[in-house]
C-alpha cells in the first residue's frame, strides 16, 4: 500500500521568483517563506519534488541547470530541510540532461519508485496548466495567484483547483491543518 506523501513543484513561479529566462544563479530569489513553507511540510511528512524546466520553455545550460539545483540545494540544507526530503525531477548527467517539466508521466512514474500515496499529494502551481496536470494525475491541486511574478500566460480554460493561496507558505498552512 502507498503511504508517502508529496508536493510536486517546478521552481519558477512557486518557489523561486519568476521573471522570466534567467541565467544566473545571482538572478534566485526565493519567494517569500517559501523555504519555510518547505520545512513546515517536510516537518507534516511530506517529501518534495522540484522541476526546474517546463513545458514549452527553452532547454537551459547544463551548466545552469546543475548549478540551480545545486544552489537550491545547499539553501535547503541551510534552513534544516533534508536532504532525503528533496528530489529533483531533472537530471544532469555526463552524456545529456534529462529534462522533466512536472507532467502526468512523470507523477506516476514518481507514485511507484517512491511509495507515493497520490491522494495525499498535491501538486502546486502558478498556471492552470500546471493544475490540469495535477487534476488529471488525481492529486490535490494548489494555484498560486499572487500577481508579482506572472509569467504573463492566459488560461482560457479555468479548472477549479482544490486550494488557492497567494503564496507557498499559505498552501503549506491549508495542507498541514488538513
Amino acid at each position: 500500500m502507498n503511504t508517502q506523501k508529496a508536493i510536486f513543484l517546478d521552481l519558477f513561479g512557486t518557489l523561486i521568483h519568476d521573471h522570466g529566462a534567467m541565467d544566473k544563479i545571482d538572478d534566485i530569489r526565493f519567494k517569500d517563506k517559501s523555504i519555510e513553507a518547505l520545512k513546515m511540510l517536510q516537518n507534516h511528512g511530506f517529501i518534495a519534488f522540484l522541476s526546474v524546466c517546463r513545458i514549452d520553455m527553452p532547454i537551459p545550460e547544463r551548466s545552469y541547470l546543475k548549478d540551480v539545483q545545486n544552489y537550491v540545494l545547499e539553501k535547503l540544507m541551510l534552513n534544516d530541510i533534508e536532504n532525503s526530503s528533496i528530489h529533483f525531477i531533472s537530471h544532469v548527467l555526463p552524456q545529456c540532461i534529462e529534462l522533466h517539466p512536472i507532467s502526468l508521466e512523470v507523477i506516476y512514474s514518481l507514485e511507484n519508485k517512491h511509495n507515493l500515496n497520490l491522494s495525499s499529494c498535491v501538486l502546486v502551481g502558478d498556471l492552470m496548466k500546471d493544475i490540469r496536470v495535477g487534476e488529471k494525475a488525481g492529486v490535490k491541486t494548489a494555484l498560486l495567484s499572487s500577481p508579482d511574478d506572472s509569467p504573463m500566460e492566459v488560461d482560457d480554460e479555468w479548472i477549479e483547483p482544490d486550494m488557492i493561496g497567494d503564496n507557498l507558505y499559505e498552501i503549506a498552512n491549508k495542507l498541514v491543518r488538513d
